[in-house]
């Protein structure tokens, strides 16, 4: 008797449809899009709004980047800096207010546009964070918790990822630059706020399927498939000829 657990024709399944991405729309065939009119918009923070980070809750005070314009911001993936495919020398725009910063960055002038616009569009990563160097701070009592409220920052890179610590607030979208106005500092476009509501959709989704995985992924009781064995396949089907030929003969004499 051959038997195979459950478990096991579930890895089978995922094989095979993780072949089917690769093959159908995986990274590789995203060299094949074409990203000179696309771009990246979107938030990286959101100021005077507490989030947790590391253990603590921390908040961001309006200005405390100060005039980015004399300094030079990386865009990077996961905070890691030899991702880095464009900065402000080039390709990327920022648009800081005092309710937070927007950015711009062009696909068709950074490098590697083309994955970073694979990546945005099928989820894998469209959530903001950032990375700087803390100058000054001071905690102040918000709601009954005490906060880390950063004053003084030098912002040193900007960062596509998959769960940004500031959460909804910081989220990047695929854009047509040909019909959607850039980021304007003072302002939120409908662009802008349809990007924001999509963006906590696709949040809500991402955590609701990590919940369901912690919660059952491995409480399913494992079950076995039963495959007959060959004398029994060869009973059944000595069975079902003799039926076939007993049909056939009653057939022949009515």
């Amino acid at each position: 008797m051959i038997a195979i657990d459950s478990s096991d024709l579930r890895a089978l399944e995922r094989s095979e449809a993780r072949a089917c991405r690769i093959q159908c729309g995986g990274a590789m065939n995203a060299i094949f899009d074409v990203v000179d009119d696309l771009a990246l918009d979107g938030q990286f923070v959101a100021f005077n709004v507490p989030f947790p980070y590391k253990g603590d809750i921390v908040m961001l005070k309006p200005g405390c980047f100060g005039n980015v314009a004399k300094q030079r911001v990386g865009f990077w993936v996961d905070h890691e800096g030899s991702t880095e495919v464009g900065s402000t020398d080039d390709s990327l725009e920022l648009m800081i207010d005092d309710e937070g910063a927007q950015f711009r960055l062009d696909l068709g002038r950074c490098r590697n546009g083309y994955v970073l616009a694979r990546m945005c569009k099928v989820d894998s990563r469209s959530a903001m964070s950032h990375g700087s160097d803390i100058l000054s701070e001071h905690r102040e009592t918000i709601a009954g918790q005490s906060v880390r409220v950063i004053t003084h920052a030098r912002l040193n890179e900007i960062t596509l990822c998959k769960e940004g610590a500031a959460g909804e607030n910081a989220f990047s979208t695929v854009v047509d630059k040909t019909v959607t106005p850039k980021p304007v500092a003072g302002s939120r476009s409908m662009f802008f706020n349809a990007s924001r509501t999509l963006g906590k959709v696709a949040r809500t989704v991402r955590k609701l399927k990590a919940s369901v995985a912690a919660t059952y992924g491995d409480r399913e009781p494992p079950r076995k498939i039963r495959f007959p064995t060959l004398e029994e396949s060869n009973r059944a089907q000595t069975e079902e000829t003799e039926r076939l030929q007993r049909q056939a003969r009653a057939s022949l004499f009515k």
